[in-house]
């Protein structure tokens, strides 16, 4: 049965209709009261808006925070320096000792120490030593992905040169390569890695050889110009001689302390030999051509780790030597020794000489 609806009498229904009547009166009172206080707020805020001043003569106007690549770049600024300053001794080196070996650096790594100097700023010729920078600016530009494949660059190797043993289409990955490069010292793996790694660099992989080793070889030399090279520039990736193609032994420490940024180089330049097939299936076998890091060699040392032979006619007998002994690395640079015994008897002399001296003075 539905509910009957409430009936109001005439009087209770007029009263009914004052009550809402009020209650919608205090309802819209509210509204406009919340109204008023908000439009009283926005006027004040832009009051207090307009009234602020700044005396900006006070401040100095700030510049954009640097980039990581900025910071990094001031960072190697930096180090350069002090680089320059360690190697800018004169006559104030703590190993003073005679050796035949006609241009000669030693320096401790721990100790940021220049040990031993000889003719150290004079010009020189650096053969295969080269291919240090040539080995670091390949890891800069590329992966441990890329395949590095020999092609027409290799009409560019000069009779006579050191072999890795590649041929046109032979291919290797990064690891390979460089293994090529530093141990046979190869100079057909140098214009391979060149020609590979300034297609990269360029951002073309239709670049003729030519022209991709040629933007190889200006990058070396912007490197060796960042670094904080001072009498050095490179005219191809092997070193075989060109009268143009130059360094010094202190740059070459310079280039070689640039290479450790990329472990990958010290590691294979401590490998006596490697046994592999190459990623198109040929069968290799290489000697490292460093005798101070080969156990059956009698210039054998045994605190050696690398790194990098060299030899033409023009530049004599050259090496880039590393050991570690006492907690510290030492690096020697020899070049233009006049047979390849005094290049070792003068290395195996200066680290002996060395750790000697860090022994007796590092506490």
């Amino acid at each position: 049965m539905a509910k009957q609806r409430r009936r109001y009498s005439p009087e209770e229904a007029r009263r009914r209709k004052i009550r809402q009547g009020r209650l919608y009166i205090f309802l819209i009172l509210v509204v406009l009261c919340g109204c008023i206080w908000l439009l009283f707020s926005a006027l004040s805020q832009i009051k207090n808006v307009k009234e602020l001043t700044v005396d900006a003569s006070a401040y100095q106007v700030l510049a954009a925070l640097p980039t990581q690549e900025e910071l990094e770049a001031a960072q190697r600024e930096e180090e350069i320096k002090i680089e320059n300053e360690i190697f800018e001794q004169k006559d104030s080196y703590p190993i003073d000792m005679i050796i035949q070996t006609p241009y000669c650096v030693m320096y401790d790594v721990q100790g940021r120490e220049v040990l031993y100097s000889k003719n150290a700023e004079e010009k020189a010729y650096p053969a295969s030593t080269t291919k240090i920078l040539t080995a670091a600016v390949m890891m800069e530009n590329t992966d441990k992905d890329t395949v590095f494949e020999a092609g027409d660059e290799q009409n560019f190797v000069n009779p006579g040169s050191s072999l890795a043993f590649l041929n046109q289409g032979s291919r290797l990955d990064r690891d390979m390569m460089l293994d090529a490069i530093m141990l046979p010292s190869g100079n057909d793996a140098a214009y391979c890695a060149a020609a590979v790694t300034g297609r990269m660099i360029a951002e073309n992989e239709e670049l003729p050889a030519d022209e991709a080793v040629n933007v190889f070889i200006n990058k070396m030399n912007e490197k060796a110009e960042e670094i904080g090279c001072k009498n050095t520039n490179f005219t191809c990736p092997d070193g075989f001689h060109n009268d143009n193609h130059y360094t010094t032994a202190m740059d070459l420490l310079r280039i070689t302390l640039y290479s450790q940024n990329f472990k990958e180089i010290a590691a294979s330049g401590n490998k006596a030999y490697r046994d592999l097939a190459y990623l198109s299936g040929e069968q290799i076998f290489w000697n490292n051509s460093n005798k101070l890091i080969q156990r059956d060699s009698e210039n054998y040392y045994t605190y050696a780790t690398g790194l990098k032979t060299g030899m033409t006619d023009m530049s004599g007998y050259c090496v880039v030597a590393t050991a570690e002994r006492f907690g510290h690395e030492l690096i020697i640079v020899c070049l233009g020794s006049e047979t390849s015994a005094i290049r070792w008897n003068d290395t195996i002399a200066l680290f002996d000489a060395g750790f000697a001296y860090i022994k007796n003075n590092d506490n």
